[in-house]
């Protein structure tokens, strides 16, 4: 954890690893933290959907340089599938567009998980918080607009099966219901364990993996584990978040910024070198062999900046502890 110190005030910084909950957005997540906290600069570390809960990490005052080290971490997540079942969102946000009167078996299911491994190319869902034109998709996709996102290559590194029932749903009202009734079809509720790169968006495996099975599939529930060292089982709610920044020890509470560059390699560097770096200068390296970017500490351990080494110097990337 960081230091002690007055984490209100602008040179201080890190991050909180805020458990969000169901109903939340992000960006209500990020107000409810800056509120609690007085800190200026807040932003999270990657959108979680409201119907979505878990993880989301959320970078204070100066750490908010290196949110873009977190965002481009590795997720993990425990999802529910509904085969049978299509809608617009892709989760539950919206009505069934489609039904099946009988979901595949949990063999298919399995028979298919490979191939949605390794490098895969996706297309971001409509309902998503990606830009066209200026406009959220989403916002156009609720309007009843037409979205037209590009595919991208996204990593799938687990991909398993964990759970498996069936069970009879029905619409009524255009709501999507649970339970018997004189018209219900026979869907598959699946779980699936799910580790992937940055910018894969689970709704869009969900649903294309229901098309590959023929049956359509909605996401039905989703948490977020992990992100890189931000796990659930260590998770902050904001109104812990809030008590203690109060009662003056947020501190304890919140991870060191170099949390975010922890995968960089790590050097330690005299007092010479870490002076030229504050300033923004570039120095010679005492190896004179480093390359690729590190992050450097000074003697007590301080994280001082990121510099990449580039014949024999390093060049400042980015200076955490500033001489001024």
């Amino acid at each position: 954890m960081i230091g002690k110190g007055d984490f209100r005030s602008p040179d201080k910084g890190g991050f909180a690893n805020i458990f969000k909950p169901i109903g939340m957005r992000s960006t209500q997540a990020v107000g409810k933290v800056r509120r609690s906290t007085n800190f200026r600069r807040v932003g999270h570390c990657g959108t979680l959907d409201p119907l979505a809960w878990g993880v989301l990490p959320i970078a204070l005052g100066r750490a908010t340089r290196l949110s873009r080290h977190v965002l481009g971490m590795d997720k993990t997540y425990e999802a529910v599938m509904l085969c049978g079942v299509s809608t617009a969102s892709d989760d539950l946000e919206t009505n069934p567009v489609s039904m099946v009167e009988l979901a595949p078996d949990v063999q298919s299911v399995v028979d298919v998980l490979p191939l949605f491994t390794g490098n895969i190319e996706q297309v971001p869902p409509d309902y998503s918080a990606i830009q066209v034109g200026g406009v959220r998709a989403y916002r156009v996709a609720r309007k009843g607009g037409q979205v037209a996102l590009r595919s991208r290559w996204v990593r799938v590194d687990q991909l398993k099966l964990t759970a498996a029932a069936r069970v009879p749903i029905s619409v009524t009202g255009e709501k999507l219901q649970i339970g018997n009734s004189f018209d219900s079809i026979d869907a598959l509720l699946v779980g699936l364990k799910i580790k992937c790169s940055s910018g894969t968006y689970v709704r869009a495996l969900v649903r294309d993996i229901g098309l590959r099975l023929g049956c359509g599939a909605t996401l039905f529930g989703l948490v977020r584990t992990g992100v890189g060292p931000f796990t659930l089982s260590n998770a902050t709610e904001i109104w812990q978040l809030d008590i203690a920044a109060r009662e003056n020890y947020l501190e304890t509470l919140l991870y060191p910024p170099d949390v975010a560059v922890e995968h960089l390699p790590a050097t330690m560097v005299g007092t010479e070198v870490g002076t030229h770096l504050q300033n923004g200068r570039r120095c010679m390296q005492r190896q004179r062999s480093l390359t690729g970017i590190h992050r450097l500490y000074d003697s007590d351990g301080q994280f001082l900046a990121l510099a990449s080494g580039e014949n024999g110097d390093w060049k400042p990337e980015l200076v955490w502890q500033s001489s001024e």
